[in-house]
């Protein structure tokens, strides 16, 4: 698999919420799906390894219909294992990483600086730089705001998706500040 180049990518990227391995969640993604979004990250942190890879097979299934790319969040060998279109690696699994998988799109959740460059060691597809605003599910954590996103954003070698209370609407503010898009769970989930 080749390396994703910004082209290749949608300016929205969703996120989905908690899996309930129950039929309205996939629903409720099979119609995120056919209002057009394109790339889509299945994260389920709650979900045993088995119930993840019955959902991960699940969303691909949906994801491929439609034409949409899946990535996983959790680790390359389980998205090998299931055949997604790739993976999403969190900060711990970030700095555990030390090549790009092969045959994998491999993005990443970063937050500062050293992660950006841990990224651009490992040579990820894209990722997401967050919070950019303060966010509902992470009060306490101070944003970035869209001047150090901006400056954070010109020293990654890949694409940067803002997230952190971002909106559809924010995609036009976001590629003024360098952003290939939004990346967003809430108001991408309706």
């Amino acid at each position: 698999m080749q390396h994703v180049e910004s082209i290749q990518l949608p300016a929205l990227y969703l996120i989905t919420p908690e899996p309930i391995v129950d039929k309205a969640f996939f629903y409720h993604l099979e119609a995120c799906l056919e209002s057009g979004i394109s790339l889509v990250q299945l994260r389920a942190k709650t979900l045993s390894k088995r119930d993840y890879c019955y959902c991960a097979e699940k969303a691909l299934s949906l994801c491929e219909r439609h034409r949409a790319q899946l990535l996983i969040n959790s680790t390359p060998e389980i998205a090998l294992l299931v055949g997604t279109h790739g993976v999403h690696l969190n900060g711990e699994q970030l700095f555990a990483c030390r090549e790009h998988p092969q045959n994998l799109w491999v993005a990443a959740s970063c937050h500062s600086l050293k992660d950006i460059q841990q990224s651009n060691l490992i040579r990820t597809d894209f990722i997401v730089l967050s919070p950019v605003r303060t966010t509902a599910s992470h009060p306490k954590i101070s944003p970035l705001g869209w001047l150090e996103f901006s400056k954070l954003t010109e020293q990654a070698n890949s694409p940067v998706f803002a997230l952190g209370g971002m909106k559809a609407e924010d995609v036009p503010k976001a590629r003024e500040y360098g952003a290939q898009g939004i990346a967003a769970i809430r108001d991408l989930w309706k």
